[in-house]
This record gives C-alpha cells, sequence and structure tokens, in this order.
C-alpha cells in the first residue's frame, strides 16, 4: 500500500488550498493510498537555523514531522507563493528538517540518506501579482526546495506544479485543477 504525506504549506490555511489538497487526497485514497497530513503552520518549532548551520535538537513537532516524512513513499507540498517568495515558515521548516548532517551526510561524496526510493510532488499556488508575472517569464520560486531539498535527499521524481491566482473555486480554471490533482492522487504522483 502506498503511503503519501501532504505537506500543507498554506499560513492561512485558504480555502482555496483546502479545495486542492482535499482533491488530491481524494484520488490518493480512492486508489488505496494511506493519507496522512501536516500543516505547517501548526506546528510549534524555530524556524531559524541556529550556529550556522551547526545540527541542533528538533523540537517535538519537528520530529514527528520527520517520521512522517520517513514513513510516506510520496510527499506532496502545497506551497503557495506570495510577492513572488514562498513564505518564510516553510523555508524554515525545509531548513531545519533537511540541514547537511541532520538527514544526510555532507561529508561524503556519495551522500547516504534514508530518502531514496521516495518520489514528490510541488503544487505552488501563486497570487495574482506573482502569477502575473509567472505568465510573462515563467520563472519558478520553488527550486530551492526542490533541488536542494527533495532532489538532494534523492527523492525521484520531483514532479513540479504551478497554479495561478484561484479567484473563484467554481471557474472552469479552479475546476481543471480539482481534477488533475484528484487524477494526480490516483496515480500517486
Amino acid at each position: 500500500m502506498k503511503q503519501v504525506l501532504i505537506i500543507n504549506g498554506d499560513p492561512d490555511k485558504t480555502t482555496a488550498t483546502s479545495y486542492l489538497i482535499n482533491a488530491y487526497i481524494k484520488g490518493a485514497q480512492g486508489a488505496g493510498a494511506h493519507v496522512k497530513e501536516v500543516a505547517i503552520i501548526d506546528l510549534i518549532f524555530n524556524s531559524n537555523k541556529q550556529f550556522n548551520n551547526r545540527v541542533t535538537e528538533l523540537e517535538p513537532d519537528l520530529k514527528k514531522a520527520l517520521d512522517m516524512i520517513m514513513w510516506a513513499n510520496h510527499v506532496v507540498l502545497f506551497c503557495p507563493v506570495y510577492l513572488s517568495s514562498i513564505p518564510t515558515r516553510i523555508t524554515g521548516f525545509f531548513d531545519r528538517l533537511f540541514m547537511p548532517d541532520q538527514v544526510f551526510s555532507a561529508k561524503q561524496h556519495n551522500i547516504s540518506n534514508n530518502f531514496s526510493g521516495k518520489s514528490a510532488r510541488i503544487v505552488s499556488i501563486l497570487d495574482e501579482e506573482t502569477f502575473e508575472y509567472w505568465k510573462q517569464d515563467k520563472k519558478i520560486t520553488y527550486l530551492s526546495i526542490k533541488r536542494n531539498v527533495f532532489e538532494n535527499c534523492r527523492f525521484n521524481p520531483v514532479h513540479t506544479n504551478t497554479i495561478g491566482q484561484l479567484y473563484s473555486l467554481e471557474n472552469e480554471y479552479s475546476k481543471k485543477w480539482l481534477r488533475k490533482l484528484e487524477a494526480f492522487g490516483e496515480k500517486i504522483i
């Protein structure tokens, strides 16, 4: 049985993000997957790296989140982007969990980690201003998480999606994305 972890990175837990998450969960559960969810905003932790990248003790909520990531075969991050940047709480979450020597050895040329065989998806949800910029230059904002976290820790493949401003959940654009995410969930990709 596939094990899927949904990471909700929305600092406001908006309705639009919840609908997208629920569409993915519906598809994954329909395919027989066991799904867990964690909302970064609900976790209690210091999102700042301390002591110049030296490994520090993880708070209980971060330990629990890391255990869920280790449990999962597939991780899906729902990542809002405001004013062309990812909220600092999301980057702090990944900075703290995926520091060198925290979950992988940075001193070895072949990185040793426990994430081989896992896959991931990043669903980037853009606000209105960022979506307008994105339509012009297609500059993606989640590369630091995709490359420095997931790919560096041997998640493969790492799929990505960029969704524009969801003005209404009743318009065709929103319905299209709800259908797509449900289909991704069914395929566990």
